[in-house]
């Protein structure tokens, strides 16, 4: 947790030093992160990193915290779970990060990089990304369940862990191809992605087995 004295700094001033930080993270990594750079970086004194955190670990974590929050906030303000059920998260929700990640593209390899794990971490710390990032499934499940658009006789967790495998592959998926094209898509790309999707949910939907196939 940071020391008061950051939380006393303007929004704008608090914001850079987080960018700063999780420029130089990104880049270097934990371990070879230099405190200096990020203060040159953010434009302040070496020594003022300091007065807001205890040591590189502590500003470390903030940031990661601070990143998931601010991509999961961002992301539920576009497209809110509340009234999403899988197949609309799917098509709508991974939409909607496309459009974040060209808004924000540091945040977004940042983000990406913690998600699969790419960043080291501080020795006893464990990374979050991956059970912040799936935080929303159950919600969506449990809203699919009540609407009826997703069948009750199957229990929590075999969805959970099914859905889970087809979201992260197909973020990862649409994730790599926009950011093969610096984030800046083309129309074409574009409905690419959104064929993708719509087979995605139609196969969720439909099943694998072609019409008039017989499983017994």
């Amino acid at each position: 947790m940071p020391k008061r004295t950051f939380f006393r700094l303007d929004e704008d001033k608090r914001e850079r030093v987080i960018r700063s930080a999780i420029e130089e993270f990104r880049a270097n990594g934990y371990e070879n992160a230099k405190i200096g750079t990020i203060a040159k970086n953010a434009n302040i004194a070496n020594g003022s990193i300091y007065q807001y955190f205890n040591d590189k670990r502590e500003l470390f974590m903030y940031c990661v915290n601070w990143t998931i929050e601010n991509f999961m906030r961002e992301l539920d303000r576009q497209a809110p779970l509340a009234g999403l059920d899988l197949m609309e998260y799917i098509q709508s929700g991974v939409t909607e990060r496309m459009a974040y990640w060209k808004q924000e593209p540091d945040l977004a390899r940042f983000a990406h990089d913690l998600s699969i794990g790419a960043i080291g971490f501080p020795a006893g710390e464990e990374n979050p990304a991956p059970a912040m990032y799936g935080a929303h499934i159950p919600k969506l499940i449990a809203n699919g369940r009540k609407w009826g658009t997703i069948r009750d006789d199957v229990d929590n967790w075999l969805l959970e862990a099914a859905v889970r495998g087809i979201v992260r592959e197909t973020e990862e998926m649409v994730y790599l191809k926009a950011e093969a094209a610096d984030f800046s898509l083309s129309p074409e790309q574009m409905e690419e992605n959104a064929a993708l999707l719509r087979t995605i949910n139609d196969i969720l939907t439909n099943g694998l087995l072609r019409k008039g196939d017989k499983t017994d």
